[in-house]
């Protein structure tokens, strides 16, 4: 099940994301994002890996400032993606090693869900 940061998603947020490939197949990975958050409960489908796993990964590999709610998202989505085995490629452990300085650098709100659910996927 999602948690309320990733469902309580908006538009801005949505588009964002969906941009997150300089832009390319913005339409295509928008209509995508929607569907694995609001109709697949988080879990991408192996015909959604580049359309929008792509920008999700992108997403959760670096905090952009101003777009900490959207970097959670995207790192909830990774998680959740591979606790669900879609992403059978990701090791969640060095994730959370290599972006700890950035997980640092979010509010406490937005910090304290991604270490319950890293703690919850065993790192």
């Amino acid at each position: 099940m999602l948690s309320s940061t990733v469902t309580s998603i908006t538009d801005d947020e949505l588009t964002f994301i969906s941009g997150l490939d300089y832009g390319q197949n913005r339409d295509r990975h928008l209509e995508a994002l929607r569907k694995v958050i609001f109709e697949q409960d988080g879990v991408p489908t192996r015909e959604q890996y580049w359309f929008p796993y792509e920008v999700i990964e992108l997403g959760a590999h670096s905090l952009k400032p101003g777009h900490e709610r959207e970097f959670t998202i995207c790192t909830l989505l990774v998680i959740n993606a591979v606790l669900t085995g879609f992403d059978n490629a990701t090791d969640l452990c060095a994730k959370f090693s290599d972006r700890a300085a950035e997980y640092d650098a979010l509010s406490v709100s937005l910090r304290d869900e991604l270490l319950a659910a890293y703690q919850n996927a065993g790192c």
